[in-house]
């Protein structure tokens, strides 16, 4: 017959269970049937503390002698009860985390499968208060052998030199920052601790540095304290001036090598812990400096000697010039004597000496190159095309001239150390003078070259005709001897002339174009002015186009698409017959067309022929006009020829378009067989 568990030991369970949880260390159903073997079953409550009562549940308890915790063993007499089913004691406060086992009076032991642990409140009673990194410190308090870690700023401690309850011993990290400590208890529910007050980490300190004056690349001595501790000592400087590794370290001395790009000023010591101390002694290093410059003054690409001190710590040289002046390079040097070659570039003024260690000291003495001066140009004025003298000196340094206006010199018609000829271009324009030396040096000169030549500002009327004057306007005109047409006329009889202004009469032979303006000292100026020759007005009664189309109310005539042209501008001022404006057409079509539509269909009535001017811009070839009636009819397309830059009159008879009486729609002028073709219209109408 199976034997269960009685009343009492299920209530005594749920007891339990209302304290706390119970760890369970058998998973037996308590079913099973008692065999008189001691179990142990569970124990609890989770969580209990030192002092207070913990309960053992299973079976035949009655035969256990005692319990053995980690840490300590708990004998039958100090049970507070024991039954088959239940033990209850005070846990003692030398109890830790561990398997419990239960000895029987037989000898046996019972282990339990569960750890058994508390809930520990650690607390801090004191800490030392400082510290060197790699010393000990110690902690009382208790439950300190409950400690499993100590947390530092940046560092944590799991291993201790002795641990107990009430105290705590161990090794500061050599990284260790000053701050308050962590301690990271164990237990059912790990406890945090932190510290009321800052442990202060012992930094390095300095008490002297010498020598005080030094070179770069000579040992400095740093005496002081902790200065086992230091890892890096950092310069003033340019660049990287930190140094770790040392000729010797001690708790008390530092021997290192004074980087070669170190600079005067403080140093910083860092720590171990990256912790940085700057100390208030200041280092101070040797500089160069210059007593002489030799020559004074020189010329670009020769070499310059600098005497002084310490000049073997130089590593670059500045020199005032146009842009970057600087020479890294040298042809010798000393402690005591610096020899460089001068750059091309440098200019008047003082050098700046730039030390290993990126401090730059300045010389008192001043530099000055020998370059070209011009002292006097002649003559003044001068024409274009002219030879023109240059006085001064070092001249012979010259391998250019540039002219206002851009025109650049360089082979001259005699040159010396004293004078140089040159022809002037014939685009120079009045200004200083500009000197580039044989080393490229640009040289913006004081000396004026006046060159006064006539300028056409304005040209009236326009457009002229043959035998009618024309009023030329501008600067300098009472220079011009004579006045030249395109096509080759010229006019040297004037009925005016002064500075300002030229009343001339127009030959017949001038042709429209840019006019040309010959000097008294014969020098030609082409101008970008033209005349404008035109013819009397025409004989129209009737205008479609006098420099715009004929906007008449009810009477206006309207420029359509047309057909076969890159381009119709009816406002050009390229091309003008009379007036200031003309129609340009470019055709690209043998056979396009320019379409205008009058308003009024019956605009021809009455008139007997059609007037127009057209200039043949892209060489001799033809043209036409058709007409196109208000019934849709395409009138004939009588032609004309035209000649290749000249206006050419042209003038058709009506009846040559056949019966129009209907009125018209279109007007159309027409290509006839040339691609591309440019053609200028102007003065168009009917009489």
């Amino acid at each position: 017959m199976k034997k269960f568990y009685n009343v009492k030991l299920i209530i005594l369970a749920c007891l339990v269970i209302c304290l706390g949880f119970l760890t369970a260390c058998d998973d037996d159903d308590e079913t099973m049937p008692n065999t008189g073997q001691v179990e142990l079953l569970s124990f609890g409550p989770t969580g209990v503390q030192h002092g207070e009562e913990i309960r053992f549940i299973g079976r035949n308890l009655t035969k256990v002698d005692a319990i053995e915790m980690a840490g300590v063993t708990v004998a039958k007499a100090s049970f507070l009860e024991q039954t088959p089913e239940l033990i209850r004691l005070v846990v003692p406060q030398e109890a830790m985390a561990g398997l419990v086992t239960l000895k029987l009076s037989g000898g046996e032991e019972v282990v339990s499968k569960t750890v058994l642990s508390f809930e520990v409140p650690i607390t801090i009673t004191a800490v030392t208060p400082e510290a060197k990194p790699g010393t000990n410190i110690t902690i009382t308090g208790t439950k300190l052998n409950w400690v499993e870690g100590v947390v530092f700023e940046s560092d944590t401690v799991a291993e201790f030199v002795s641990q107990s309850a009430t105290e705590l011993v161990l090794r500061v990290p050599l990284t260790a920052k000053t701050g308050k400590l962590v301690l990271v208890g164990g237990g059912t529910k790990p406890t945090f601790v932190e510290t009321e007050e800052e442990l202060v980490i012992t930094l390095p300190a300095v008490t002297a540095v010498a020598p005080a004056t030094l070179h770069n690349g000579e040992n400095l001595t740093i005496t002081g304290t902790n200065l086992d501790l230091v890892k890096q000592v950092n310069f003033t400087g340019a660049g990287n001036v930190s140094v770790t590794s040392f000729a010797s370290q001690t708790e008390t001395e530092i021997v290192l090598k004074v980087p070669e790009n170190a600079a005067k000023g403080v140093l910083t010591l860092v720590a171990l812990s990256d912790e940085e101390v700057t100390i208030t002694q200041e280092v101070v290093l040797h500089l160069p400096a210059v007593a002489s410059l030799a020559p004074t003054a020189i010329k670009h690409g020769e070499n310059l000697t600098l005497t002084g001190t310490n000049l073997n710590l130089v590593k670059e040289i500045k020199f005032t010039g146009v842009g970057a002046a600087n020479v890294s390079s040298f042809v010798s040097k000393t402690a005591t004597q610096l020899v460089v070659k001068v750059p091309d570039n440098a200019s008047k003024g003082k050098l700046t000496l730039v030390a290993n260690s990126g401090v730059e000291v300045q010389t008192t003495q001043e530099l000055t190159i020998v370059l070209p001066a011009i002292t006097s140009v002649s003559p003044s004025p001068v024409d274009p095309g002219q030879n023109l003298t240059i006085n001064g000196s070092n001249l012979d340094l010259v391998k250019s001239i540039t002219f206002q206006g851009g025109t650049v010199v360089s082979t001259f018609v005699s040159q010396s150390a004293n004078s140089i000829v040159v022809k002037v271009p014939m685009n120079a324009k009045r200004g200083a003078l500009t000197i580039t030396t044989v080393k490229n040096y640009v040289i913006e000169t004081d000396a004026q070259v006046t060159i006064v030549l006539p300028v056409i500002t304005n040209v009236a009327p326009e457009p002229v005709i043959a035998g009618n004057y024309l009023t030329i306007s501008g600067t300098e005109l009472n220079l011009v001897k004579s006045v030249v047409f395109t096509g080759g006329a010229t006019v040297s009889t004037f009925v005016a002339q002064n500075a300002t202004q030229i009343v001339l009469t127009v030959p017949a032979a001038a042709k429209t174009g840019v006019l040309k303006l010959i000097t008294h000292s014969n020098f030609e100026v082409t101008t970008d002015k033209q005349a404008q020759i035109g013819t009397e007005a025409p004989n129209i009664s009737y205008y479609i186009y006098n420099d715009a189309l004929r906007s008449e109310k009810d009477d206006e005539w309207q420029k359509w698409g047309g057909w076969g042209t890159t381009s119709q501008d009816l406002e050009s001022t390229e091309r003008v017959s009379r007036g200031t404006k003309a129609i340009k057409v470019v055709y690209n079509d043998a056979y396009g067309a320019l379409q205008l539509h009058p308003n009024n269909p019956k605009a021809l009535a009455g008139y007997t022929h059609l007037v127009l001017y057209v200039y043949g811009g892209s060489g001799d070839n033809r043209m036409a006009i058709q007409l196109k009636t208000t019934s849709g009819a395409y009138s004939a397309e009588p032609s004309f020829t035209l000649k290749q830059g000249e206006w050419q009159k042209v003038e058709i008879a009506l009846s040559e378009f056949g019966d129009i009486s209907a009125g018209i729609s279109e007007f159309m002028v027409k290509n006839y067989g040339t691609n591309p073709n440019t053609v200028f219209i102007d003065d168009m109408g009917l009489r």
